[in-house]
């Protein structure tokens, strides 16, 4: 035999005899009953083959097989009932397996708000890791966010100031009717016009 466990192979030569012994062409036999020429053939204790790939393309999965109770008389396999092998001894229909290690988003706590209050923004690092390797190879459609607003609590008003004063001489109303609040020396000047002003 050419190889194991059912892998190998034996050739042998078949030809069309009379009775007497002679060859004669093959016509003159019937097609129908010719043996085999090649013939599978190897060890008979196999060690069981699993029949499918584990589940997942990685991290930790299952595989099945299927377990057959068989019987093997005069070089022929014959399928019989469960009960008719020993229970005890049936090999397990499904293991775990492990794949590559997945690819997985990782992130770090966020830090803390850059404003004590009012709106102020928050950073956490994003990182890409394949077991304890860092890689490039997860799906950006779901990579968490590493940036994102905050606000804690709102900030005070500006308290009543006694020495927020117009100038005297300053044209306050028209620096106000023109927007000139936002200037530096205007919002000095007209202290408490620009403050009181609903703009």
């Amino acid at each position: 035999c050419s190889g194991s466990c059912g892998q190998g192979k034996i050739i042998r030569h078949v030809y069309c005899k009379t009775g007497d012994g002679r060859v004669v062409p093959e016509s003159q036999c019937n097609a129908s009953t010719k043996p085999l020429a090649i013939h599978p053939c190897g060890d008979k204790n196999c060690p069981s083959q699993w029949t499918h790939q584990c589940n997942t393309t990685c991290g930790r999965g299952a595989k099945q097989r299927v377990v057959l109770c068989l019987e093997v008389a005069n070089g022929k396999v014959k399928t019989r009932g469960a009960s008719d092998c020993d229970l005890a001894k049936k090999p397990a229909e499904e293991t775990t397996c492990f794949e590559r290690p997945c690819f997985k988003w990782y992130t770090t706590p966020w830090s803390e708000c850059s404003k004590t209050c009012g709106v102020g923004v928050r950073m956490r690092d994003v990182k890409c890791y394949q077991g304890t390797d860092i890689v490039r190879g997860c799906d950006p459609l779901v990579k968490p966010v590493g940036k994102q607003t905050c606000d804690l609590q709102p900030c005070p008003t500006d308290p009543p100031d006694d020495s927020c004063q117009d100038q005297i001489g300053t044209n306050c109303a028209l620096a106000i009717k023109v927007n000139l609040c936002s200037h530096w020396y205007y919002s000095k000047a007209c202290c408490r016009s620009c403050r009181s002003s609903p703009s």
